[in-house]
């Protein structure tokens, strides 16, 4: 029988970290200099990616390591709700980084509450979808 330290439970979170503020400073990339309107778009860039770095740091170094140490899927469905929750300030930043933390902290062990797990799995995903799909379309605006 083989257990997971902290360590390598948190070293197996980077990959999802990156990825999540990868996507996030991709489309907060492109609506900081695709919107006309922007005095300073170097300026909203470097803010809302540090509020994405915050996010993905209080997530993925809290929140998700905790969803996994406590399955039952609680975590992963309050992460979830925020992530949807952040969509009325998603120009911000902090959207994409709690969808891909909801979805990693569902996804797992799915022997309590598994219904609530998935739930968190499809909120997040949804949250990630509708920040990309709002921010590409603030450049057609």
């Amino acid at each position: 029988m083989s257990t997971a330290s902290p360590t390598a439970t948190r070293s197996s979170l980077v990959p999802a970290a990156v990825l999540s503020l990868a996507i996030s400073a991709l489309l907060l990339a492109s609506a900081s200099w695709g919107d006309g309107n922007e005095s300073n778009p170097a300026r909203r860039f470097a803010i809302t990616l540090a509020v994405a770095i915050l996010c993905a740091v209080l997530v993925f170094g809290w929140a998700v390591p905790r969803a996994q140490r406590t399955p039952g899927g609680s975590t992963a469905i309050v992460i979830a709700v925020l992530a949807l929750l952040s969509m009325g300030v998603y120009w911000v930043g902090p959207t994409a980084v709690l969808g891909a933390g909801a979805i990693v902290a569902g996804w797992g062990d799915h022997t309590k509450n598994a219904r609530l797990q998935r739930t968190a799995v499809v909120l997040g995903a949804l949250a990630v979808a509708a920040f990309a799909a709002l921010s590409l379309l603030e450049l057609i605006r």
